[in-house]
């Protein structure tokens, strides 16, 4: 039966939905609806609301899930990525990219994508289709059928690709455009309201952390390279204890991690007082072997714990070598005081292809990094005196024992060339005695060295030689390209790199030299080192003597 309409004027709230009663009140309308008998209610819900209010909770809950995930990264690229992940996983959609506006050249460039071929990425500009048009322009949202458009220069690959529609909306940062979000479905697909709500919002709040992690990389991003470069360094140098190692990975690892052009380091003598070259990296044997930089300017402030930054080689007097620095291809150059237990006790260089002006940050950075490499070799050098230490007491013991054991004269210095070599890291050695006129060396032990090397030539007149044979211990860097050495030609076809001739003395009286040689690099011959050799030719002329006393 139908019942009876009740004709009068409910006031109702436009926006509660409460209704105003005749005491002025304003009630729920189950309240007022149940009062006046209309029957008792039970809730549900319908399922456009069921869908409205579920959509929102989802959208509520990614839009949260994206916002942590790009909030939680500085890093542009990490920031870019997590937006194109999240947005193909969130929408439902086949793939999603990115592109920001190149401030230069004021063209749209690919940032990142997800779901999307290499190929159809990179496929060419875009700015010709009309949602991107319109993103550019700031209208929200907008969609474009690709397959419906036969002027489209990307139509055949968007095909290919199984693209159907791209939805572009714009990534605006205040009131500037700063590139485009774009969504590309296999399938035409109707969004509603809440779908393009939500997906303008996710482009708002990604304008905003592209935003950020620009800024960002433009003003802390330095400190965050500089920390990885402090730590690869750091790792790069404790890696080992041996101390030619240590320099090398020194001259080797700061120009590529600094993206410099070369290195040497450069330590003190036992003196204190003169400067040995013992690393160096990306410099021609010509420009390392220019002659001393001890009294150059930018050395001697570097020695005082300054470090010293010339922007352009060419034109600084502090720099002596100018015109070999030219041709070498050197712009500007950084000096810095290695530093180890708060002494400096050398110094590297740090040289560019270019001109540059190195900041305050940069020259506090690498100075950090040469005092680390500082600690290292001092580290280094620790390790190697101690080692070095217990090898050469086992070869002068191994020496000794064989002379014990009256073995004869020429086993014993077999003997020592061969451990003389191997105690000290080298590849060749040799023995050399004057004649009984003392007028000429005669060749008697050699290690390491080819025949065609060992019968070049007499070498009595060779200055390194004549001062071995005045008592003085006379070290190499450079052989063939040392004045002292006479067969340089010899020496480069050998592959001979660096060389020690130490006297052979017995009672004040020098009856000939020992040599150490060394092919796979160039070498410092430090003080202990030196000590060792010597006391090995020491002994060896002591059995020599012997050996013709009871002949």
């Amino acid at each position: 039966m139908k019942k009876k309409e009740r004709r009068e004027l409910i006031p109702v709230c436009g926006w509660c939905k409460k209704i105003r009663t005749e005491r002025e009140d304003w009630e729920d309308v189950e309240v007022y609806l149940t009062e006046r008998g209309f029957g008792e209610f039970t809730h549900s819900i319908c399922p456009v609301c069921a869908e409205k209010i579920f959509s929102k909770r989802v959208y509520l809950e990614s839009y949260q899930n994206i916002c942590k995930a790009i909030s939680s990264s500085l890093a542009l690229d990490e920031v870019l990525n997590l937006i194109v992940t999240n947005v193909v996983k969130v929408m439902n959609v086949k793939a999603s990219s990115v592109r920001l506006i190149n401030r230069e050249t004021k063209q749209l460039e690919l940032a990142a994508f997800h779901g999307l071929s290499e190929k159809y990425a990179n496929k060419g500009p875009v700015q010709s289709d009309g949602s991107i048009v319109d993103a550019l322009a700031g209208k929200p949202v907008s969609i474009y059928d690709i397959t419906a458009d036969e002027s489209s220069p990307y139509r055949r690959e968007a095909l290919e690709e199984g693209i159907r529609s791209i939805l572009s909306i714009p990534l605006r940062f205040g009131e500037k455009v700063i590139g485009v979000l774009r969504m590309y479905t296999s399938e035409p697909t109707e969004y509603s309201g809440e779908d393009l709500k939500f997906v303008a919002a996710i482009a708002e709040q990604a304008a905003i952390a592209i935003a950020h992690a620009r800024v960002f990389e433009r003003t802390l991003s330095k400190e965050k390279e500089y920390l990885r470069v402090f730590r690869k360094v750091t790792k790069a140098v404790s890696s080992s204890l041996q101390l030619s190692e240590v320099l090398d990975m020194i001259v080797r690892t700061l120009p590529e991690v600094m993206g410099l052009k070369a290195a040497t380091i450069r330590l003190l003598d036992d003196s204190g007082e003169r400067l040995e070259l013992v690393a160096a990296y990306g410099l021609s044997e010509r420009y390392l072997g220019r002659g001393p930089v001890d009294m150059e300017e930018n050395i001697r402030e570097a020695l005082q714990e300054k470090p010293v930054a010339i922007a352009d080689v060419s034109t600084d007097p502090r720099v002596h070598y100018r015109r070999e620095a030219e041709e070498e291809g050197i712009k500007s150059m950084l000096t810095l005081p290695v530093i180890a237990r708060g002494k400096v006790i050398g110094i590297v260089r740090l040289l560019a292809a270019q001109r540059r002006r190195y900041s305050l940050q940069e020259i506090d950075f690498a100075a950090a990094l040469a005092e680390q490499c500082g600690t290292a070799i001092e580290n280094a050098r620790m390790y190697e005196r101690q080692y070095k230490e217990a090898k050469y007491l086992k070869a002068l013991q191994e020496i000794a024992g064989a002379v014990s054991s009256f073995q004869s004269v020429r086993e014993v210095m077999d003997l020592i060339v061969k451990r003389i070599a191997s105690a000290m890291g080298a590849d060749a050695a040799t023995i050399r005695l004057l004649d009984p006129q003392r007028k000429r060396l005669e060749l008697v032990a050699a290690h390491g060295l080819s025949e065609a090397y060992l019968n070049r030539g007499p070498v009595d007149a060779e200055k390194s030689v004549a001062e071995a044979l005045r008592g003085n211990p006379v070290a190499i860097y450079d052989v063939p390209r040392d004045q002292r050495i006479v067969y340089k030609r010899e020496a480069e076809a050998e592959g001979v790199r660096s060389m020690l001739v130490i006297p052979m003395a017995f009672r004040g009286n020098v009856i000939g030299v020992l040599r150490v040689l060394t092919k796979k690099e160039h070498r410092v011959f430090l003080e202990d080192e030196i000590a060792f050799a010597t006391a090995l030719a020491e002994q060896t002329a002591m059995v020599i003597e012997y050996a013709k006393a009871f002949r």
